[in-house]
């Protein structure tokens, strides 16, 4: 399945702020929507089991980038949900 939002957002946390700031989210999120998800280093994989949308986070020294893939339904809802992640990502990177 193609990629279907990509989004960089790029700080100055520095890798140990930034990563300790991602797995909170990506932990907060998981329990909010009932994502599964797994780290390998400095990337994240989430799925949403009941959509079957999957994503990845990877966090860098001063970047975190966001992919997610949508199935066919949700492709319709892509700007709700890439505007949800930039407010998502706004709030935990602050």
């Amino acid at each position: 399945m193609a990629q279907e939002i990509s989004i960089t957002r790029f700080h100055a946390l520095g890798l140990e702020l930034a990563m300790d700031k991602a797995r909170a989210l990506v932990t907060d999120l998981s329990q909010q929507y009932g994502l599964k998800h797994q780290w390998s280093g400095n990337n994240a994989s989430v799925k949403h089991g009941l959509t079957g949308i999957t994503g990845q986070l990877k966090v860098a020294e001063d970047e975190l980038r966001v992919y997610v893939d949508l199935n066919f339904l949700q492709r319709a809802l892509k700007g709700l949900i890439e505007a949800e992640i930039n407010k998502v990502l706004d709030s935990a990177l602050t």
